[in-house]
């Protein structure tokens, strides 16, 4: 069975490295999923295969009420209106990185918009969640005469993740259109110090039956353990000394640019 054009599995590493107060570093091996929006909003994604379902149980499995919107409404109509704040029209191709449940289950640390102009990269859109519950979206228009690329953008932390950074932290986000790899680096800095280098980079795979199988026996139970990971990791920086920061009042706006 063929893999659809623009729907692919990328196997990777996601790795952590972390300058201050304390040195922390962590690596671990996962797969993540790159979806088109349209395949999504019409139906289409998977429709063909017998381990993966749209908004319905399965082995592995994507619901739109965890995206976007998160009212199962479409993605497509909810990005373009985004991009529409800063006067960007509707992208030729939006592509979508993010983990896909597995057995029901998927935490989304952040959830990646690639919004395609042609070949390139005219905005990027971060849906980023945290461990209680709440998302933020970062949207980053990268028009031609900005001076923000695709290669390097930047915007300032108004949205509380971890427990130990505070809230006067800058992410620079650094990517590329994903072909045969995918590459994401989030460098955070405070007070244009380096504080946290965050990188996913992963190899494409076809979004097959056999390949989501592999994954699936390859990666066991990855996405509850992507949770559970979290929570080890804060264990160990507990133990290194590290402070946790007062947690922040969440922004009024759930979009910010």
């Amino acid at each position: 069975m063929t893999s659809l054009n623009n729907n692919h599995l990328y196997f990777g590493q996601v790795r952590h490295a972390r300058y201050q107060p304390k040195p922390h570093r962590l690596n671990y091996r996962v797969f993540s999923a790159l979806f088109d929006v349209d395949d999504i909003d019409a139906g289409t994604l998977g429709q063909e295969l017998h381990w993966f379902s749209l908004n319905r149980f399965n082995l592995f499995s994507f619901y739109l009420k965890d995206h976007g919107a998160k009212d199962t409404s479409p993605l497509r109509p909810f990005i373009n209106k985004l991009l529409a704040e800063k006067s960007l029209t509707s992208p030729d191709k939006i592509l979508m990185m993010c983990y896909p449940r597995i057995l029901g289950y998927a935490f989304n640390p952040i959830t990646v918009y690639y919004c395609l102009y042609g070949e390139n990269i005219g905005a990027m859109v971060y849906e980023v969640r945290n461990t209680f519950g709440e998302d933020h979206i970062y949207v980053a228009c990268l028009k031609e005469n900005s001076t923000e690329t695709a290669g390097l953008h930047s915007r300032d932390k108004v949205f509380h993740v971890s427990p130990f950074i505070g809230m006067t932290a800058q992410y620079h986000f650094s990517t590329a259109v994903p072909d045969e790899k995918l590459r994401l680096v989030i460098r955070e800095t405070e007070q244009q110090a380096p504080l946290l280098v965050a990188s996913f980079v992963g190899q494409r795979q076809p979004f097959t039956d056999a390949t989501l199988v592999k994954a699936f026996f390859k990666y066991p139970l990855m996405t509850v353990k992507v949770m559970l990971a979290i929570h080890y990791e804060a264990v160990k920086l507990i133990f290194k000394g590290v402070g946790l920061a007062k947690r922040p009042k969440k922004p009024q706006n759930r979009i910010s640019y």
